[in-house]
């Protein structure tokens, strides 16, 4: 018998916290291949997780930073090294349950691996218990169904399937929630008010390498995006921090207001791909794209684009 770690990416939000938690459980109910399953997180956990799983009486995954050699290790809503623990490489990996783009993925044996072109992880997480022939406990289909909603931005992202609404509805029913309403009560958990601007750059972003060249992508979201466009000096200077702590060459922020339906882009650095990508130019206080929710689809897929 082996521990695996089930974790998702660095600077984890609430779907790679919530997929890691509830699909540790699942593997644990029902002994999957004789191993034990341990949730763990690359970061602190956001505001909306922390409060679902003190709610709920769950305790919080543990945090780490690196795995040692050889580690099994179960990866949830990334597959990117660059996105995930240190020591990776040297790590086994067992799994993947991911919604994103394979990258720079690569394993010396076969693996389970789940990849689908949902809205959430947590959608994926949902269809396993199906499979598993598990019924998933109220507990578990809040978790679940909280993550949906973030990471689809209260089904309006682009990015949200048919699938991910008749999951919605589904664990919806079963905790007799309406899922757009419940999803905005988890939404508005978050101390938005109160973000400084490293917060706002640093509490979900990504690393990307295209053509070479390391790129940070990270999207704030809000329901009124006035407060930050006042701090936009601030956070230009925490986006030229940040990238210079992690040695990216450049970095991309979306300040997304859900409410307005569309994000205003920052761009800082090397951003030549972005700019070609988005067909945007660095102007001081961004440039506001309608529309534009998808971190995923409609900004870095476009940004890996041009650099092909």
């Amino acid at each position: 018998m082996a521990n695996v770690l089930v974790f998702g990416h660095q600077n984890p939000d609430n779907d790679a916290v919530m997929s890691a938690v509830v699909l540790s459980q699942l593997l644990n109910q029902v002994e999957y291949a004789g191993n034990t399953y341990e949730a763990c997180a690359l970061g602190a956990l956001p505001a909306e997780s922390a409060k679902l799983l003190a709610d709920a009486g769950v305790a919080e995954p543990r945090q780490i930073d690196s795995v040692e050699e050889g580690q099994l290790v179960l990866l949830t809503d990334h597959n990117e090294s660059a996105q995930s623990v240190e020591g990776l490489k040297s790590a086994t990996v067992f799994g993947v349950v991911d919604h994103h783009r394979i990258g720079d993925f690569e394993t010396a044996g076969p693996l389970h691996y789940l990849a689908f072109p949902w809205g959430s992880s947590c959608t994926i997480v949902t269809k396993v218990a199906q499979m598993l022939g598990i019924e998933l406990s109220d507990v578990q289909a809040k978790l679940l169904l909280s993550a949906v909603m973030t990471d689809t931005l209260m089904l309006k992202s682009p990015t949200t399937t048919d699938v991910d609404r008749a999951v919605a509805a589904q664990l919806g029913e079963q905790v007799g929630v309406d899922p757009v309403t419940f999803g905005m009560e988890v939404f508005l958990t978050r101390p938005s008010g109160s973000f400084t601007a490293a917060e706002m750059v640093g509490n979900d972003i990504k690393m990307f390498e295209p053509a070479g060249k390391k790129l940070l992508i990270g999207q704030y979201e809000t329901v009124d995006k006035s407060r930050a466009l006042g701090m936009i000096d601030e956070i230009r200077e925490a986006m030229r921090a940040y990238a210079a702590e992690k040695g990216a060459d450049g970095i991309v922020l979306c300040i997304t207001d859900i409410m307005e339906e569309g994000s205003q882009v920052l761009l800082e650095g090397d951003t030549e791909f972005a700019q070609k990508g988005l067909s945007i130019s660095d102007e001081h206080d961004g440039v506001w794209m309608p529309g534009v929710l998808s971190r995923k689809k409609q900004v870095a897929a476009p940004i890996i684009a041009a650099a092909e």
